[in-house]
């Protein structure tokens, strides 16, 4: 099952597994399985006028916009929201959207890129419904001795006596993602047999996706069979998804408006008509990589506290100890077939798991990414654009995170964020506003041109981060209506909803929850 590259488009719309997505109705009944590949507008009617002006004149304020959204002052910006939901966040992403086949990266570096003429050449690798099908995929693995049970692969002893190289106390040896066997092929080797490769990006989005089966697993000694318990779990995911991640990254009214009557723009009679909106996909949702810290307090190895022999779980360390993006071969040699055991996570860092103590937040959602989303790694772990033969403009643009998603976004002809506004009846920050709220001096200046007409997705971190909109707490009113009605509805449409009888009835269930689950099988 090949790696697939951070941000990588194949011009197909095969999975990136060679698999398709089990689906509840083909895993219970037999039934054909439902597939809802297509992208689309959430509001259909956007003009000319409420989209960037075409042009390269545009390219070049974009990209200039792009490089100065990196965050000069590191780690200091907090949001307040537990760190664990940026990659819960992730991986709620990586189960509902993939674009397989919008620009390619020599493509978007083209000095003549335009918006696309229509959006049907467009394909989602996912479901775009919230199912768990990067975790329930056709061909999952299950063990051998009991079938309703997940596969995890054990972590790679490595014998320490001391810090950075000690397991964390409790933690049983299946806590890793099932995984190939080495392999001559880059690609292939030690990946992870999972739904959506990009699962095994960052150590912390593996170990969620590895908690999930972990969760599954304690659903079946419990009792449940595997379909019983696959069923169960994605009640539970969804309503984390409403109850707990929302409520938390999202302008409160607007949530809360939303939760109790189901959106406003965005409706849908039934699930066949389902789609993925591009003003979610390409800008909206994309708020998550504004909330990436460049350090994490990970475990007793990998921590902020200064302890003798620890050291900060830095990105660059996070990507290493995967397949996809790295190789777990740090510190040179041959490395380990699976995750070794000092890397296992211990999530009451990063989420409150009801002992009281604190925990490490998330970067505040507002303009600034952090340096590291300015240096992205390709699939093999290299710097993206270091190929050789790789041409300047994409050699230039490829490891800048805020740039690509920039000249997607006008890629894909997404409105501005002012005409989303006032589609919305929002008052739309612009102008000398909008550059007020911006934190730098270099910020103010390349986001001059836009200050009237801007990206959607600046525009939904800028008010993110405004003192009028989320300070940098939560989403603003525009970003919160479009992913809140957005998951409201992939939610409602799904095969298995929380948000129809009488599964509506069911208490809440948080990602801490979930979490406790998995870490039963620990004990």
């Amino acid at each position: 099952m090949k790696r697939l590259g951070h941000g990588e488009v194949k011009k197909s719309a095969v999975s990136p597994q060679g698999l398709a997505p089990q689906g509840i109705a083909a895993a219970s009944n037999g039934d054909p399985q439902r597939t809802v590949d297509s992208f689309g507008f959430m509001i259909n009617d956007w003009t000319t006028a409420e989209k960037l002006p075409n042009g390269a004149q545009t390219l070049v304020q974009l990209r200039a916009l792009g490089s100065a959204m990196k965050d000069q002052d590191g780690e200091q910006s907090d949001s307040g929201i537990p760190a664990a939901y940026t990659y819960f966040g992730q991986f709620v992403d990586h189960d509902i959207t993939h674009d397989t086949t919008s620009a390619t990266l020599p493509e978007l570096a083209g000095q003549a890129l335009l918006p696309l003429p229509d959006l049907s050449g467009l394909r989602n690798d996912r479901t775009a419904a919230t199912e768990l099908d990067s975790v329930y995929f056709l061909g999952v693995p299950r063990e051998q001795a009991n079938k309703n049970r997940l596969r995890l692969s054990d972590v790679s002893k490595l014998g320490g006596i001391a810090t950075p190289n000690l397991r964390p106390v409790g933690k049983k040896d299946a806590n890793d993602l099932p995984r190939q066997a080495r392999h001559v092929d880059k690609d292939e080797d030690r990946a992870a047999i999972i739904g959506d490769p990009r699962n095994d990006e960052n150590t912390i989005v593996a170990q969620m996706h590895t908690a999930f089966l972990k969760a599954h697993n304690s659903l079946v000694d419990g009792g449940l069979n595997f379909d019983e318990a696959r069923r169960e779990m994605i009640l539970r995911y969804q309503s984390v998804i409403l109850d707990d991640f929302l409520k938390r990254i999202c302008h409160r009214q607007t949530y809360e408006r939303i939760r109790a009557n189901g959106p406003t723009f965005w409706k849908l009679a039934d699930g066949k008509q389902l789609f993925m909106p591009v003003e979610f996909a390409f800008a909206a949702y994309r708020f998550g990589h504004s909330m990436v810290r460049t350090q994490y307090d990970f475990n007793l190895n990998f921590n902020l506290s200064g302890e003798t022999n620890t050291f900060p779980a830095g990105l660059d360390l996070l990507f290493t100890f995967t397949a996809l993006s790295g190789g777990f071969n740090a510190g040179g040699g041959n490395g380990t077939d699976t995750l070794p055991e000092n890397w296992i996570i211990e999530w009451e860092r990063i989420l409150p798991m009801g002992n009281g103590s604190q925990v490490q937040n998330a970067h505040a959602i507002d303009v600034q990414l952090t340096n590291f989303l300015f240096a992205l790694r390709n699939k093999l772990g290299d710097s993206e654009g270091s190929e050789p033969g790789t041409p300047p403009a994409v050699k230039e643009l490829a490891p800048i995170l805020a740039t690509r998603n920039l000249l997607r976004g006008f890629m894909i002809g997404l409105p501005t964020g002012q005409a989303v506004a006032r589609r919305m009846g929002i008052a739309p920050l612009e102008g000398q506003a909008l550059l007020d709220a911006l934190p730098t001096q270099a910020l103010k200046d390349a986001a001059t041109p836009f200050q009237d007409r801007s990206p959607l997705w600046f525009y939904v971190l800028a008010e993110a981060g405004s003192s009028s909109g989320g300070g940098g707490r939560t989403l603003g009113e525009v970003g919160s209506t479009l992913v809140t009605e957005t998951l409201f509805m992939l939610i409602r449409h799904s095969e298995v909803s929380i948000l129809r009888k009488p599964d509506n009835k069911r208490p809440s269930t948080t990602l801490a929850e979930i979490i406790a689950l998995a870490a039963r099988q620990d004990a």
